[in-house]
């Protein structure tokens, strides 16, 4: 008859493995985003092609950038000010024709976007302003591009 003198090792080796496997997954949805920000991000950085005031407060923007991967559009937030300082995300809105109901997603390669009408005066909005922009690439997160600057 064996006897064993450690029962205790089997729950603990039970809790031990669960531990590690939370833990695994907390650090992947916690680096995971940061990681693909840095080197996967689903845009190449927006170059602003023309500025033209439109009042004292608002501007008329277009720009160009490269769409890397094949993700789906989710949205856009464009910042007035310094990131690592005070900032307000402003009104960011497409000047579009009436009758296109073309969707806002697009293929991979060169862009060009806008006109969009921002709530950043003009002399402002290439130096006081950043935009991120948001995708699906995949079911875990929302992929962030830091778009701009």
């Amino acid at each position: 008859m064996s006897h064993h003198p450690y029962k205790w090792a089997t729950p603990l080796k039970a809790m031990l493995g669960t531990v590690t496997m939370l833990s695994v997954l907390y650090c992947f949805f916690m680096v995971g985003p940061a990681l693909e920000t840095r080197f996967f991000p689903a845009l190449g950085k927006m170059k602003i092609t023309s500025v033209e005031a439109l009042t004292g407060e608002t501007s008329i923007v277009r720009t160009a950038f490269s769409k890397l991967r094949a993700c789906e559009y989710l949205g856009i937030a464009w910042y007035y000010g310094s990131e690592a300082g005070v900032f307000e995300r402003v009104s960011m809105v497409p000047i579009r024709n009436p009758d296109d109901t073309s969707s806002p997603n697009r293929r991979v390669g060169l862009q060009r976007a806008g006109p969009w009408r921002i709530t950043i005066p003009e002399g402002d909005v290439r130096t006081r302003s950043y935009v991120q922009a948001f995708h699906r690439c995949h079911p875990f997160w929302t992929t962030v591009s830091e778009f701009y600057p």
